[in-house]
């Protein structure tokens, strides 16, 4: 059996409370049903030394603090509303600067913000919140992959939270245990990154199923 460890450098402290337990039920998911091999997935652990990495070195600095210690790294930044300086101010640097790591580094990169993977998914907006309203009744889209069209997620979400009179973070870390994996799969930023996972594990020599 394979053991496979991974970290996360995320952009808010919130991130780090949803997107660690999706991964790695994501990444559990992907190793059974991509790869021959059996795999033992630990925790995504969370890498945070301030509120966020404000540059690219203090993303490479983080992983330079825990060297050997994961076989993939997750980098989270949101795309917001302009994906090309996304990848110009992020993306393309970092990749360029990881060389020849044995990490493998992997993007997670939602269309607008994190918060429209969580607008995926109603039934675990249901069970989180304890409530009985349906999709339309909380704003949501009629199919995951339209999640990406809303313009302002994390305010579609805190409209939802405030109805009840709860804090949006009190539930990120049970959202990352609800949400369905098979509506996300209806989400191109998160077919991305499946996609993207599943290479960087056949680039470590795990065998494809």
């Amino acid at each position: 059996m394979r053991y496979l460890s991974s970290a996360l450098v995320s952009e808010g402290v919130t991130d780090d409370q949803f997107l660690p337990r999706l991964l790695a039920r994501a990444l559990t998911e992907i190793c059974l049903t991509e790869f021959e091999d059996a795999v033992e997935v630990a925790d995504v652990q969370p890498l945070r030394d301030r509120r966020g990495p404000c540059s690219i070195a203090d993303v490479i600095g983080l992983v330079e603090q825990n060297p050997a210690s994961f076989s993939l790294i997750f980098f989270h930044h949101d795309q917001g509303a302009n994906a090309e300086r996304t990848a110009a101010e992020w993306l393309r640097p970092l990749r360029e600067l990881w060389g020849e790591r044995a990490e493998q580094l992997v993007a997670v990169v939602p269309v607008r913000e994190t918060e429209a993977w969580l607008l995926a998914d109603g039934d675990a907006l249901r069970s989180a919140l304890g409530v009985r309203w349906a999709d339309a009744e909380m704003g949501l889209p009629a199919q995951p992959r339209q999640v990406e069209r809303v313009a302002d997620p994390k305010s579609a979400l805190n409209s939802v939270m405030q109805r009840v009179s709860r804090s949006t973070t009190d539930h990120y870390g049970q959202l990352g245990e609800l949400v369905s994996l098979a509506r996300l799969k209806g989400v191109p930023a998160y077919q991305r990154w499946w996609t993207d996972t599943r290479d960087a594990l056949v680039r470590l020599g795990y065998r494809s199923a």
